[in-house]
């Protein structure tokens, strides 16, 4: 195991200075390098950074910039807001603690775990109220009365639209329930699918059915400012 590891750190130091990411010898890892990093995972590459993290953490266990990368890499959602959540506790003046506070509140919505999730986003808008995350300083509803929005139609037959919004996707069918029965009592048309893709299981909840790609697209983006949430759109 530890020859493993060897091989894994050496190459992820090689994959670093060919990619021009690795700082000069005694100089402290900068927050463009955390960014580069970042748009790399965002433009496909996360193999590469996923390479290079392991010597990352090695040479740099108290870098908030770093700790939050391996959040982002981190498959386990449980596990990630960990992670993020650490940054936020242990370097809360970091460039980074409100985008990890910001994972937590994404993280807390999507499992359905609406209470923690708006103590998370208030906390963000106490803490760190210039923070790019804050929209308008507005806090995510979850209040079915407090919601305005034009509600879609989900009706069968003839009047069945092409398109929807796919407001969650999760691996286990109690997940989904959470984010269907939110949605139900806001007052919108929603159901849940079951898919499977690659041998795995996934269950989607879905709103409204949209006769035009337009229709859905100006719906998921209304969804998308007043929850904070990243919808898309999908065809049926």
């Amino acid at each position: 195991m530890d020859s493993l590891r060897y091989i894994a750190l050496t190459f992820g130091l090689l994959i670093a200075q060919v990619l021009g990411l690795e700082p000069a010898q005694g100089q402290e890892l900068s927050g463009s390098a955390i960014e580069k990093r970042l748009e790399m995972i965002k433009n496909g590459q996360a193999d590469e950074v996923k390479v290079e993290l392991p010597s990352l953490l090695t040479k740099y266990q108290n870098h908030p910039g770093v700790l939050y990368l391996q959040g982002v890499l981190t498959s386990d959602g449980s596990e990630a807001v960990k992670i993020f959540q650490s940054v936020v506790d242990n370097f809360p003046k970091s460039e980074w603690a409100d985008d990890a506070l910001y994972k937590t509140y994404q993280y807390y919505y999507s499992v359905g775990l609406y209470k923690t999730a708006v103590q998370k986003y208030e906390r963000l808008k106490q803490a760190y109220a210039s923070s790019p995350h804050l929209v308008h300083g507005e806090s995510p509803s979850v209040d079915p009365e407090a919601d305005a929005v034009e509600k879609p139609s989900l009706t069968g037959g003839s009047d069945r639209g092409t398109f929807a919004v796919q407001v969650g996707a999760f691996s286990t069918a109690e997940n989904a329930s959470k984010q269907k029965r939110f949605f139900h009592n806001v007052g919108y048309p929603v159901e849940t699918l079951n898919k499977v893709k690659r041998g795995k299981s996934y269950y989607l909840v879905w709103i409204g059915n949209f006769k035009s790609y337009d229709e859905a697209r100006k719906f998921r983006n209304t969804m998308k400012g007043r929850y904070k949430i990243e919808p898309i759109v999908v065809e049926r």
